[in-house]
């Protein structure tokens, strides 16, 4: 049986940073409530693309992006707040839902 395919590092951001903006705006708004955001994307050393928010009055998250098997983009906040990795995972903009497992590995959430 074949591994399951997992969301790899987004290394193409050309035309989708809109959806990042929208991606990370709903999981936050989701999660904390109505919010203020400022983005600052930028790449990591190894091409993979980051985005650091600053959510007003309340402070700064740290996002990885990736690209779901799907086609989608996911927004890991990075560390995962461990409510958000047991409780409500991560909606990618496919509609995919991903978490991370007691090792660390990305896996889809359980609903």
């Amino acid at each position: 049986m074949s591994e399951p395919q997992r969301p790899i590092p987004l290394t193409d951001l050309r035309r989708r940073v809109p959806i990042a903006r929208r991606c990370i705006n709903d999981l936050l708004t989701r999660l904390l409530g109505e919010v203020e955001l400022h983005y600052d994307f930028y790449r990591e050393w190894n091409g993979c693309w980051r985005v650091r928010v600053d959510v007003a009055d309340r402070g700064r998250l740290d996002f990885t992006l990736l690209d779901t098997p799907g086609g989608g983009i996911l927004a890991l906040p990075r560390p995962l707040p461990e409510r958000w990795r047991l409780e409500t995972g991560i909606v990618a903009s496919d509609g995919t839902t991903w978490t991370l497992d007691e090792a660390g590995e990305l896996v889809p959430f359980p609903h």
